[in-house]
């Protein structure tokens, strides 16, 4: 049973949401691969990016004829439905009064809910991209031991090996992947590589670095997921193994972007999330402040990306 009236009012706050809702951890990469888009409503559908967008028609019309009509069986709907996630911190009113600076204490409790809502859409983000059982045969490649990227006397130049299946795509869809998603042990291997080093043995420089990857992949982006995580808050594992996710992504702005634009993905956002409210609890000496999220992250074009696993072995 609530102490007062104060522990029945729920009360958001428009300075905190501001807060969350422009917060962004630039450990986490989700938004990189599957950039947002807000939706109104809990479930809708949307038309899937295929092949069928590059089929090559007959478009002429004659003076009085039809125009060319595009058959329905041709267009693949997808349904996304939104879930919610909150998460919340108690404080009670003696912490309140021992704060030096009481609102940039209640900053930084915003920022650390809305990492805690990142990082599970980080995970399970990841978990999705990096499992063979979500991608087509001829859009995988798993990594053997004589060809492992961590092994320096291996013949295997790993350019070569993202240039092919960034080939496997373009195949696909017809437009090459824009965006490269890779775990932090397989950068590492890549930063020392022999294989990388002698293509730019003229440059003078002795590490393998984002911009020149970037060059020699003529992939504008490319991102380093550096995210971890605890089950027991004693040891960490990273999110992002030794793979790598070579993808076609809407790159527009967000005022621009549209689930309509051809993309491996996205995150559908319930408007107005995240967002941060607060209520009282024990008649008013303890208050709660609560982080809010509801969004559905989704693929919406399968064909539009490929998978290289296992390419450390050492």
């Amino acid at each position: 049973m609530p102490n007062s009236q104060l522990d029945e009012i729920r009360m958001v706050d428009p300075v905190l949401t501001t807060i969350s809702q422009g917060y962004q951890n630039e450990t986490f990469v989700t938004e990189k691969l599957f950039p947002t888009v807000e939706v109104s409503k809990l479930k809708g559908k949307i038309p899937s990016f295929g092949k069928e967008a590059f089929v090559v028609r007959d478009l002429d019309r004659a003076d009085g004829a039809a125009s060319n009509r595009i058959a329905q069986n041709d267009i693949t709907m997808l349904e996304f439905s939104t879930t919610e996630r909150d998460v919340e911190i108690a404080i009670d009113y003696l912490a309140q009064e021992e704060a030096e600076d009481y609102g940039r204490y209640e900053t930084n409790i915003t920022k650390q809910l809305s990492d805690s809502l990142q990082l599970q859409k980080e995970k399970a983000t990841a978990d999705t991209v990096q499992d063979p059982l979500n991608y087509d045969s001829s859009l995988k490649r798993d990594i053997l031991v004589t060809e492992a990227f961590d092994d320096y006397t291996s013949p295997t130049d790993p350019i070569d090996v993202i240039k092919d299946a960034m080939s496997s795509v373009r195949a696909k869809i017809a437009h090459m992947p824009n965006t490269m998603i890779m775990g932090e042990q397989t950068y590492r291997a890549l930063s020392s590589h022999p294989a990388i080093l002698d293509r730019i043995k003229h440059s003078g420089l002795g590490k393998v670095t984002i911009e020149i990857l970037q060059d020699l992949l003529d992939i504008k982006n490319i991102h380093v997921g550096m995210a971890v995580f605890t089950v027991d808050g004693t040891s960490f594992s990273d999110v992002w193994g030794d793979n790598i996710i070579l993808a076609y992504v809407d790159k527009s702005t967000r005022d621009k972007r549209s689930e309509f634009n051809p993309s491996f993905g996205y995150t559908f956002q319930r408007e107005g999330r995240p967002e941060i409210d607060s209520y009282y609890e024990n008649g008013g000496k303890v208050k709660v402040i609560r982080a809010t999220d509801n969004y559905a992250v989704q693929v919406t074009g399968a064909d539009a990306a490929f998978l290289i696993t296992n390419t450390n072995h050492y």
